[in-house]
């Protein structure tokens, strides 16, 4: 299988494109094998992915895979603080991540770091207290005057916010979720509740960087950001 997918060949072909259609890359195929049936093709496009090749920004488009993919890791707390929800609400989704990785993206050294925990609308008091009970510095969907009055910037506190039907998000080991690289822009935009406290123009700093660094699937970005209505602050940052 690895021979017919003409890796090399493949490479050469892209490094002059932008991106490409499944109609480009089955007529490349056909080069060496002129008879190549289509769902031939949608396999190797499966096996270049997954071997990092190509990515799809965006629904029957391909291009070189030359930036990196976004993969959240959760740490020892936030393994610790799924276990407990998953043993409490067994049947609840819910998505985890820490906000430390803004810092590493930002021009700016933040002393706040948070967990964000999204939950389903119907579960999502119940399982607030049940963390409050646990973790004090717990705090639901707040606002600036929450962050003025009652967050205390050097704690890592943890927010618990509504998780939206249809937001892009990675399972981890089959159990949580943790966010994809396109909600995590979106969210920043939206910043309502808030995620961390800083500055629109910073915001926009990260996410130029973000852009840079990453594959994106522009397709769920635009879906996602239609969905919670940014799509024209998202355009000033790219021409979408």
């Amino acid at each position: 299988m690895s021979s017919n997918l003409y890796k090399n060949e493949l490479i050469d072909y892209l490094k002059n494109k932008s991106e490409v259609s499944t109609q480009e890359l089955l007529v490349f195929y056909r080069q060496f094998t002129p008879k190549l049936p289509l769902n031939t093709l949608r396999w190797r496009i499966y096996a270049l992915k997954q071997q990092g090749i190509i990515y799809s920004p965006k629904r029957g488009v391909y291009a070189l895979n030359e930036k990196e993919t976004f993969a959240l890791v959760p740490n020892d707390k936030i393994l610790r603080i799924a276990n407990l929800l998953q043993t409490k609400f067994p049947y609840m989704n819910f998505s985890i991540y820490s906000t430390g990785w803004i810092g590493n993206l930002s021009n700016h050294m933040y002393q706040t770091n948070n967990l964000i925990i999204e939950i389903e609308i119907d579960t999502l008091n119940a399982a607030f207290h049940y963390l409050k009970e646990r973790f004090p510095n717990t705090f639901v969907s707040p606002d600036q005057k929450m962050y003025d009055y009652y967050i205390n910037p050097s704690e890592e506190n943890i927010i618990v916010n509504r998780l939206y039907v249809d937001a892009p998000l990675n399972r981890f080991d089959g159990s949580f979720y943790t966010p994809k690289i396109e909600k995590l822009i979106v969210d920043l935009l939206v910043n309502n509740p808030i995620i961390l406290p800083i500055s629109s123009s910073e915001i926009q700093t990260i996410i130029s960087t973000v852009l840079d660094m990453y594959n994106i699937n522009y397709s769920t970005l635009t879906r996602y950001a239609n969905k919670r209505n940014v799509h024209q602050e998202l355009k000033k940052i790219l021409p979408i």
